[in-house]
């Protein structure tokens, strides 16, 4: 049976692949254990994942381990230490990023050359990228290079944009490391990322509209209308978010499956085959809270108040509704940036599925699920206010 060792298992992603192999995905039987790595300290209960033991897999949740300190060697020991039966790893999940290029490179050697050292027994590893808004098809540049849907051929991108992106510098590591080896690899690769994790992320755009949302509906009570707060062009282009549970999922069956998933591959992955417009999603996010989701207000139009702008204007409504929550709303570092982000997409960026779906992986979900399904797992996490 399959060992999965986890980096960054408190993350959006990483938080997923843990949660889909206690829950016994892809069926019972497959992992017998998964080992969540975590840098800061976690607890079952916080995690709101399934109880390990029993007919599920087994969980040993491991924190402390910080790749941003000492040497391989230290790093290695560390996980002889912490993870006894580390020999037994069949699958490694490297989902542990911070923002740097330099720090991501230097954590990737710490990290997962230690681990690669100590896991005789692996088969495949699964690099996650796209998260920092989809730059690996480069629409970061001056002039965007290509025009969605985005397939994986475009993902070259020339200079100097590509040494902008620690994306291509850890698939460049892992190629030089791969050589000659029994274990293979790959990259999957999503939009927005749509998913709960217990910690802070400054990325988290379900927790960004959580929090603005709730406290709309916390100030301004059910039924409220609330327009869309990016740009107007972006409510009708086009987009397929990446819900968290079907990247974990495409995630999984690709290290079980090596001969299709392939040697040093790109795959791209949403929740569905084709793009939805804003238009389509946001509406139903609203009435999520009990409120009404409209288009958005023109450019420059006096009555436009950002999200991050609402929660700094309600700072008291806002404590009020976290006592009688019993819980603070989720902590989103870069709440100003996101606005920014939210103006900045006003073209089309889904992502074409063909090379997915040619490895057998068919799932297909809808414009809204991962939103909702994200939202109720915030609710029992105490962290969403509903209008009554």
């Amino acid at each position: 049976m399959a060992h999965a060792l986890v980096f960054g298992a408190s993350g959006i992603l990483g938080w997923a692949v843990v949660d889909q192999i206690l829950k016994s995905y892809p069926q019972k039987g497959v992992f017998s254990k998964v080992t969540a790595l975590t840098h800061r300290p976690l607890s079952l209960q916080d995690s709101q994942w399934p109880k390990p033991g029993g007919t599920n897999p087994e969980l040993a949740l491991v924190s402390g381990i910080d790749l941003t300190q000492g040497t391989v060697e230290d790093i290695k020991q560390q996980l002889r230490e912490r993870v006894p039966d580390i020999g037994t790893v069949t699958q490694i999940f490297y989902f542990d990023f911070p923002t740097e290029q330099e720090i991501n490179v230097a954590m990737f050697d710490r990290g997962f050359v230690a681990a690669e050292a100590v896991t005789p027994n692996l088969s495949y590893v699964i690099l996650p990228t796209g998260t920092k808004f989809h730059k690996g098809y480069g629409i970061h540049q001056p002039q965007r290079p290509f025009k969605a849907p985005f397939n994986e051929p475009m993902n070259e991108i020339p200079q100097p944009y590509r040494d902008e992106l620690f994306y291509f510098a850890l698939r460049d590591r892992l190629n030089v490391l791969q050589k000659g080896k029994r274990w293979n690899w790959a990259e999957v690769r999503c939009d927005i990322v749509v998913g709960f994790l217990p910690h802070s992320n400054p990325y988290n755009l379900a927790g960004f509209f959580i929090n603005y949302l709730s406290l709309v509906a916390f100030v301004k009570g059910r039924g409220t209308k609330v327009p869309y707060p990016g740009h107007p062009d972006g409510w009708n282009t086009l987009s397929n978010d990446g819900g968290q549970d079907i990247f974990a999922r495409f995630s999984l069956y690709l290290s079980l499956n090596p001969d299709k998933a392939g040697a040093s591959e790109l795959y791209n992955i949403a929740d569905t085959s084709d793009g939805h417009p804003m238009s389509a999603k946001w509406p139903a996010i609203c009435e999520y809270f009990g409120l009404v989701g409209v288009p958005p207000l023109p450019l420059g139009d006096p009555a436009y108040v950002s999200p991050a702008q609402f929660l700094e204007q309600h700072k008291e409504e806002r404590r009020q509704m976290e006592n009688q929550l019993g819980s603070k709303i989720q902590q989103v570092d870069l709440m100003t940036g996101l606005d920014v982000w939210l103006m900045n997409f006003d073209f089309d960026h889904h992502l074409a599925l063909d090379k997915a779906r040619s490895t057998g992986f068919v799932e297909e979900g809808t414009p809204t699920r991962s939103w909702l399904q994200t939202f109720d797992r915030y609710r029992a996490a105490k962290k969403v206010w509903l209008a009554s």
